[in-house]
């Protein structure tokens, strides 16, 4: 009986901080979810408000006045490939959408594409990102290493995590 009620705490225990996890987190994909890449340990970061200084050191505001929630955050490696993942939780699809449209102006970027919900750009300096936006969602996936390859790594990371964003 002991050990039943043991049981059953553990799994309430899991459930609730299962819970606790913000959803926008659970939109970074998991370890080899694209082929070969591993999170790097310690990398993940979740903000929200004034605490997103933790991911933009510096310019953090930018983010909040044009309705950012929340955020996260995860680095991921291949080999001596590295990607940076970052999710951030709008206000509203709108807001997304011209987030996106604001990034695109700064990038001098004239259109973006449209795939499976998903509208995104890429850019190729100083680094491959690709910027998206889904529903509410807006993101970048960055690589740090030579185009031929971070092109379609950062393609592979925008499509696993479209996967995860939930539907209406």
């Amino acid at each position: 009986m002991k050990r039943l009620l043991l049981l059953l705490l553990l799994g309430i225990t899991g459930m609730l901080t299962a819970a606790e996890v913000p959803l926008v987190q659970k939109l970074l994909p998991a370890a080899n979810a694209v082929k070969g890449f591993k999170t790097v340990p310690g990398s993940l970061v979740y903000a929200k408000g004034d605490e997103l200084s933790k991911i933009y050191d510096g310019g953090y505001e930018l983010y909040t006045k044009n309705g950012v929630i929340d955020a996260a955050r995860q680095m991921y490696e291949r080999d001596k490939d590295y990607v940076e993942v970052t999710v951030h939780t709008m206000k509203s699809e709108k807001a997304a959408a011209d987030f996106l449209k604001y990034w695109q102006k700064e990038n001098n970027v004239k259109s973006a594409s449209k795939s499976s919900g998903t509208t995104f750009f890429v850019v190729t300096k100083p680094n491959v990102t690709l910027y998206f936006v889904k529903r509410q969602y807006f993101g970048t996936v960055s690589a740090f290493y030579a185009q031929d390859r971070a092109k379609k790594d950062v393609t592979m990371f925008s499509d696993a995590i479209s996967k995860l964003i939930p539907s209406r």
